[in-house]
């Protein structure tokens, strides 16, 4: 069943573009496949540290297809749907099928967009532009064990026009638990001003667990984060701030083992384009925890070869330096935690084609 459920997914994509292309509304089908290799050092296990050498389905983000289309309802107002799920490449697994987008709403010129169903979190979608290794698996998510990742279930979102270089967005939803409205509660907001040069993003998001409970600092808990970038000329310059928070009844996981209730990092980094199919990415992070948990600090260095338009190569190494109790992953990965107070190197390379 699934087999002719996606062989008519993909008729109905390949119908769509052809109608598309003699003008008339369709569907879109898009996609990303990425691959490669990963190494990863100082791995903690019981009978003392490892390395692992890997394939690398993630590490450049994530592989992904998907089917987008609009309809001209007139008067200025539009009907819209998006379909997006995500594979692993190393298996090609791609369950459930629409994970990271199901969404259907309508658009109008004046007040945005409106669209009801499962979405990317705007932490996911609005991180990636403050982030100078643009939300890979060492970059800004890596401190926070990917708590700015992901997508949303059963999420209304709503999408601002550009007022002036300035924009909206606002996202919620909950599990509808009968008697417990905050049972899986999710809020979020995002304001952003992209003028020139100058992009500058805040964020808010809020998530509670299915007792409404927010006492998992990187899974059910506040994030807030402000950063922006600049550019001046082949140089691109990023600077950012984000505090995690969680409630005082937080409980210890394998990723805060120490049950700290505030995580605060700060980052800076840099996109040069040295030539113009190479780019080198930049990024230093630093996290500090509560609760006597350590602080760590995560220095990145990466590189992008654009074969064409579509076709990239890319390579990236780095290394985490954890204080005493810290247990920061050089990736953003508790599979991957060495020993309390150890420093870690990791590396990854491999390619990527857009469709």
């Amino acid at each position: 069943m699934k087999r002719i459920a996606l062989t008519a997914l993909l008729a109905a994509s390949a119908g769509g573009a052809c109608a598309q292309s003699a003008g008339a509304t369709g569907i879109t089908f898009y996609g990303r496949a990425v691959a490669g290799l990963d190494y990863v050092n100082g791995i903690a296990r019981p009978g003392g540290d490892a390395d692992t050498l890997r394939f690398g389905s993630n590490q450049y983000g994530v592989s992904f297809w998907g089917m987008r289309g609009a309809e001209d309802l007139g008067g200025g107002l539009r009907a819209l749907f998006n379909l997006e799920g995500m594979i692993t490449s190393g298996t090609g697994r791609a369950e459930p099928l629409f994970n990271r987008r199901a969404q259907v709403g309508l658009a109008g010129d004046g007040w945005g967009a409106l669209l009801l169903g499962r979405a990317m979190s705007l932490t996911d979608d609005e991180s990636g532009t403050l982030d100078p290794m643009g939300l890979q698996a060492s970059s800004v998510a890596t401190l926070v064990y990917g708590r700015n990742w992901g997508s949303r279930p059963n999420a209304v979102t709503w999408n601002s026009p550009a007022w002036g270089g300035f924009s909206l967005r606002a996202q919620a939803g909950h599990d509808g638990v009968p008697g417990n409205f905050n049972g899986g509660r999710q809020l979020s907001a995002a304001i952003k001003y992209a003028q020139g040069n100058l992009a500058v993003t805040g964020l808010y998001e809020e998530l509670r667990d299915a007792r409404g409970r927010m006492d998992d600092l990187y899974a059910s808990s506040r994030q807030y984060t402000l950063g922006g970038s600049y550019a001046l000329r082949d140089l691109r310059l990023f600077a950012g701030y984000n505090l995690t928070a969680s409630s005082g009844a937080t409980v210890a996981t394998a990723a805060n083992p120490y049950a700290a209730t505030r995580s605060q990092m700060a980052w800076v980094g840099a996109n040069y384009r040295v030539l113009p199919a190479l780019t080198l990415l930049s990024g230093i992070y630093y996290a500090n925890l509560n609760n006597h948990a350590g602080h760590g600090t995560l220095v990145t260095l990466g590189a992008k070869y654009d074969l064409s338009r579509r076709t990239s190569l890319y390579g990236t190494v780095a290394s985490v330096f954890n204080s005493g109790k810290a247990t920061f992953s050089v990736e953003a990965s508790p599979d991957t935690m060495p020993r309390p107070g150890a420093n870690q190197q990791g590396a990854y390379a491999g390619i990527i084609h857009l469709f």
